[in-house]
């Protein structure tokens, strides 16, 4: 009886424990040498990123298994926030331009193969960042929810109000706002939907990384950890940066799991890994360093 008792302890034990993560490769992915990347967005099948300057001005595209580079845009601000659409094989992006002294930002897509672009919405005030979704994606621009040609409403749509302590929910037809910590917080950042369109990911400043349900409960509270993304519909990969005030002194690139509140730390806090892009269907997981190179991460995740 003791045995099994213990059997069953260590059972139960394991699964509060969360999953294993290992990680498997881990190597440098800088497309050009001499040249500096930063904040690289992987593809949703995990062939090919796009990548940004230091100041995100101008865009690019690199596909791993031809080892070649393709200059999507020159523009400013074009590589803040840019996606890839379902298949990978379109790019978001929203450049920036002055006009009349104020900064506005129009919404156009690139596609990869045929190596054209083309400008969905004009300059504008307001402009959310898009989301990929079947047939294309869809975005918020001057309150309203908008879609590409061909493409369906995913009903989960959210973004947040910096300074007004707000997350909004669009489902196409109606809007909700969500404010989990009331008054408590002012500002969340880097908000997502899972990929099941069940959960909500954000940085809520003061509190740290944090899941919500679509109705803006709180679910997990997993720590002070900033540019959380989605890996999967229970893990989130995220990043653990120190300063002295004036530069950043480390960072590390961490996976935390959604149930067990486990912390995988995937690099060492001297590599000054930050930014982090994930496909969970691919195993891979992209980031940039301080000095502009980019590298990737292989996982194999189990129970």
């Amino acid at each position: 009886m003791r045995v099994n008792l213990t059997i069953i302890l260590l059972a139960c034990i394991a699964s509060l424990s969360g999953q294993n993560v290992k990680v498997t490769k881990h190597y440098e992915i800088t497309p050009s040498v001499g040249q500096s990347a930063f904040y690289p967005i992987l593809s949703p099948d995990g062939n090919r990123i796009v990548y940004t300057s230091e100041n995100f001005s101008g865009l690019k595209s690199y596909d791993f298994a031809s080892g070649k580079n393709q200059i999507i845009t020159t523009a400013e601000g074009a590589g803040f926030d840019p996606i890839f659409s379902t298949d990978g094989s379109t790019v978001y992006y929203r450049p920036q331009s002055i006009i009349n002294g104020r900064v506005h930002r129009s919404l156009k897509e690139y596609n990869l193969i045929e190596k054209a672009e083309k400008q969905l919405i004009a300059p504008t005030r307001d402009l959310k960042r898009p989301v990929a979704i079947s047939g294309g994606m869809e975005v918020v621009a001057d309150n309203k929810l908008m879609k590409s040609t061909g493409s369906q409403i995913s009903g989960n749509y959210v973004y947040s109000i910096i300074k007004e302590g707000k997350i909004i929910v669009c489902d196409g037809k109606n809007t909700r706002i969500l404010r989990p910590y009331g008054d408590k917080v002012e500002s969340y950042l880097w908000t997502a939907v899972s990929p099941d369109g069940s959960k909500i990911v954000t940085y809520a400043i003061g509190v740290g990384t944090v899941v919500l349900d679509m109705q803006g409960n709180i679910l997990a509270e997993l720590g002070d950890y900033e540019s959380p993304t989605w890996y999967g519909n229970d893990f989130v990969a995220a990043m653990k940066a120190t300063d002295d005030g004036h530069q950043f002194t480390s960072s590390k690139i961490v996976l935390l799991d959604c149930n067990s509140k486990q912390v995988h730390d995937l690099t060492s806090p001297s590599e000054m890994g930050m930014n982090p892009s994930a496909s969970a269907e691919a195993g891979r997981i992209v980031y940039s360093t301080v000095e502009g190179k980019l590298f990737m991460l292989e996982l194999n995740v189990t129970k």
